[in-house]
């Protein structure tokens, strides 16, 4: 029995793997063959998307899913090389240290090994995405959004834009919730302002202090959020737990949820706009070009 059950663990790990004799393509369009490793790694890709989300898609739906997708870009990349679009190595290292950035170093590497993915592998992933991004820029340009566009949305849209509420506010952390009560005693103690609190804190390297900057409270979580919410102007509390350390912070200013202006909205409302319209333009390319394309799929 024991046998037997490691058997069918192995058979659905390869199933997901990709692990096959067969060298069978996941499909061909227009005569270029897209791979099952191709089609497996962008699965596997999927399957984590959907576990970070908590999302629940059956599998048979999922690899249909997957693969329209990978026809789409193929038939989107199709295009773009009609038009001459290519995307230059400098354009490639920029954005792939844009992500390492985001990321961290340890975590970048992490990912592409959990996602299966060699640095050739996902190097090639990026150039493909950031032709394709080229090719729906060319499609659709940010000059094709009017300011009459923008204007008629910020009219009449049933929700209007709403600029979240904001603090201006000071954060102290340190390491311990002990280390925070004494800092509060000393500050009493000596007479000091929570400003000049923080500055005796920075030149004795006693505590991380950040200053002064506007910060939406629903950024943060838990009791830092909450603070953030109920503080008045002028007040300060503490210690509050965060995810590495305890802060003590201050609110200097408030401002109000409020309805944007309209030159407060303008950026927001055409970007909006432009994604719309980009969106739609892409769904109806790969619906006339999957019309007249010699497509063949080999995934049950």
């Amino acid at each position: 029995m024991k046998r037997l059950a490691l058997i069918a663990v192995v058979l659905f790990i390869a199933g997901l793997s990709g692990i096959s004799c067969s060298k069978k393509p996941a499909a061909i369009v227009n005569g270029e063959e897209i791979s099952m490793k191709e089609f497996n790694q962008k699965l596997k890709q999927r399957m984590e998307s959907h576990k970070v989300q908590g999302a629940d898609i059956g599998e048979s739906k999922l690899k249909d899913a997957v693969l329209d997708e990978i026809i789409g870009n193929r038939l989107l990349l199709q295009g773009a090389r009609e038009k001459n679009i290519t995307v230059t190595d400098k354009e490639i290292d920029e954005e792939i240290a844009s992500i390492k950035k985001r990321l961290g170093e340890d975590r970048f590497n992490e990912t592409l090994k959990k996602l299966g993915l060699t640095p050739e592998e996902h190097r090639k992933q990026v150039r493909e995405r950031l032709t394709i991004n080229k090719f729906i820029e060319s499609l659709v340009s940010v000059d094709s959004i009017k300011e009459e566009d923008i204007k008629k949305y910020y009219k009449e849209s049933p929700t209007p834009m709403m600029k979240p509420e904001r603090v201006y506010v000071k954060l102290i952390q340190v390491p311990t919730r002990e280390e925070g009560e004494k800092i509060i005693k000393e500050m009493k103690e000596e007479g000091l302002d929570f400003d000049a609190l923080g500055e005796k804190l920075k030149k004795e390297n006693r505590a991380v202090v950040s200053d002064y900057g506007w910060a939406r409270p629903d950024f943060f979580r838990g009791a830092i959020a909450d603070a953030l919410k109920e503080l008045k102007e002028g007040e300060y509390g503490g210690p509050y737990k965060g995810a590495d350390g305890f802060y003590l912070l201050k609110v200097k200013k408030r401002e109000p949820e409020r309805v944007m202006t309209f030159e407060e909205a303008k950026d927001r409302i055409r970007q909006l706009l432009l994604s719309q319209k980009r969106q739609a333009m892409i769904a109806h390319y790969i619906s006339e070009k999957r019309k007249k394309a010699e497509i063949k799929k080999f995934i049950n």
